[in-house]
Order: structure tokens, then sequence, then C-alpha cells
């Protein structure tokens, strides 16, 4: 169904109507920005790769054969432009370990501790995944959240299968361990 509401938006898009472009815009954003934030680490570079990535997808739009989804195509543009751009950034900057704030989290009083909770969680695994490779970061967030396929993640990354099954090994235990190092920090706070 989704399937089908993309090509929707794709063909009113062809035949010249904008705004059906950017439904369709709307409707994957939150989700090539949180791609884009996992392999970079910087939420302005992230929105700027993703706004490059969606002019592409607008100026190849007539491209897109439909033989995979429409998020496959539009994250493996997404994941691409990312690399790119983290390439161009490692060559300025010498170190691209340092763990950048990417949101800021403001905590929803209104929906009780359950949610704050929740929103905890959610900060401490951002804040995890910051700690481990970009490429293992953004397999873990492909499978994870954006839920593509170990198929459709080989198509995105231009990987192998076993590559990409490698990837999210590694990046599960590397998210481990930084879930454990944030754990020992918090400890250490509290005593």
């Amino acid at each position: 169904m989704r399937f089908q509401e993309d090509r929707y938006y794709i063909d009113k898009t062809l035949q010249g109507d904008l705004k059906s472009y950017g439904l369709l815009i709307r409707k994957h954003e939150n989700y090539a920005l949180t791609l884009a934030i996992r392999i970079l680490r910087d939420r302005q570079e992230a929105e700027e790769v993703v706004q490059d990535a969606f002019i592409k997808v607008h100026q190849s739009l007539s491209s897109f054969e439909g033989k995979s989804k429409f998020s496959t195509w539009l994250y493996k543009i997404v994941y691409n432009e990312a690399l790119s751009k983290l390439r161009k950034t490692k060559a300025i900057h010498t170190s691209l370990d340092e763990i950048h704030e990417s949101e800021d989290a403001e905590p929803d009083s209104s929906n009780g501790l359950h949610l704050l909770e929740l929103d905890e969680r959610k900060n401490i695994i951002k804040k995890a995944l910051g700690m481990i490779k970009p490429t293992e970061a953004a397999a873990l967030t492909l499978f994870y959240l954006e839920e593509q396929s170990i198929k459709e993640m080989e198509e995105i990354m231009e990987l192998k299968t076993s590559h990409v099954k490698i990837l999210l090994h590694r990046g599960r235990k590397s998210l481990m361990e930084a879930l454990k190092k944030i754990a020992a920090q918090e400890l250490t706070h509290l005593l």
C-alpha cells in the first residue's frame, strides 16, 4: 500500500504537480534525516545532505524504474550523499571521533513519567549510535529503525549480503560496548 502511494505521488510529480512531490518528501524526510545524522553526526550537515538528496531525487525521478521500493532508492541516494559529505569533512577535519549532540531533547511533561523514560532511552541510544562507526550506525538505523530488509540494504549501501550482515553484527557489538560505557559513566556520576 505504501508502495502504491509513493507511485501515485511520483506519477503526479512527473506530470508537474509539485505539491505531490512535497507530500512525497514529507513522507520520507524524517527517515532520510535520521540516516544522514547517523552517518554525519551533525544535524545541520545532515539537513544539507538530505536537501541535496531530495534535489537529486527530483531531477532524476523520471529514471526511477520501480524495480525497488522508492524508499530504498531514496535511502541509497541519501546514504551516498552522506558518505560523500563525510569524506569531504574527513579531509578537512582530522578527527571525527568527537560526539556531537545532534538534537536537543525536549521532554513532554504532559504525558507522564513513561514518556520521559522512553525519551531518555531514545537519547541514550542516539548517544551510543554516535559513538560507533558511521557505517555501523547507518546499518543499524536502516535495519532497525527504517525496517529495511538485508536485500534493500545491499542495494542502498552497495554491499554484498555477507558484508551487510557483518556490518549489522559489528554494529550490534559496538552499540552494546557504547551502551556499557554510557552506563559506566552514569554510575560514576551517581557515586
